[in-house]
């Protein structure tokens, strides 16, 4: 039965997401449409999956933390497990920014949408080039009010895996001097990288923020164990 209801939703989940960026496709080549209306495109989305997760495979989400929510712009620093990591956020945070791959530009429509929402891609083949680029990109958003999210590890780890985190997400908290806000997943457990969507409830939470000025070697390992602590916390309970 969960295997049957799990091979729904993808089917659903894909037929959807393909339909709705069909019906959205003119909206991304028209000249002059406001950006926030491709935003408010990608929030009604995600909350659109949110609910066929709930009908069809019995997937709630639970946010902790709401407190460390921050009402003005920061860097959200978040653990990369699912799939789940990269749109379920716009169900929860007020139009966020994140920062990206930049051969994700490269799917058809997707990528459009990403770059009309104000996504900053970065090319991490490119090195210091790529760095002053994703840094005067996230200044712009984050002047603009809009959070910014970055995955400190630059890519999707299995529940209870890490990846060393890299040294970009100390370049932008020096570089934009606001808090970063830590965030602890379990999403891998319920959406794994196999596509087998399970039955239960994900969670989504958000640690007390790191303030800026610290030293690199400070900040790397108050992140790192926040969020790697309350990762593995989530496993067990």
């Amino acid at each position: 039965m969960l295997r049957l209801r799990s091979s729904i939703f993808q089917a659903v989940f894909y037929g959807w997401t393909t339909l709705s960026c069909l019906i959205w496709a003119p909206f991304l080549y028209i000249p002059g449409v406001p950006r926030r209306w491709h935003a408010a495109f990608q929030t009604k989305w995600s909350h659109s999956v949110g609910f066929w997760l709930r009908l069809i495979q019995g997937l709630k989400m639970e946010v902790r933390g709401k407190e460390n929510i921050s009402e003005t712009p920061v860097i959200y620093a978040m653990k990369h497990q699912s799939m789940l990591d990269t749109f379920i956020m716009h169900s929860i945070l007020e139009d966020p920014s994140f920062i990206m791959k930049e051969e994700l530009l490269n799917i058809p429509l997707y990528g459009r949408l990403c770059e009309k929402v104000g996504n900053i891609p970065i090319d991490r083949d490119m090195g210091m080039k790529s760095m002053k680029k994703m840094l005067v990109r996230s200044r712009k958003e984050v002047d603009d009010g809009r959070p910014v999210i970055i995955f400190p590890e630059g890519s999707r780890a299995r529940p209870g895996e890490r990846h060393p985190y890299l040294s970009g997400i100390f370049g932008i908290y020096k570089y934009l001097k606001v808090p970063v806000v830590p965030i602890a997943v379990n999403t891998g457990v319920y959406w794994p990288r196999d596509g087998k969507t399970r039955q239960g409830t994900f969670v989504i939470e958000f640690l007390p923020p790191i303030a800026p000025g610290l030293q690199k070697e400070a900040f790397m390992g108050q992140l790192e164990a926040a969020i790697e602590t309350a990762c593995q916390d989530l496993l067990v309970k």
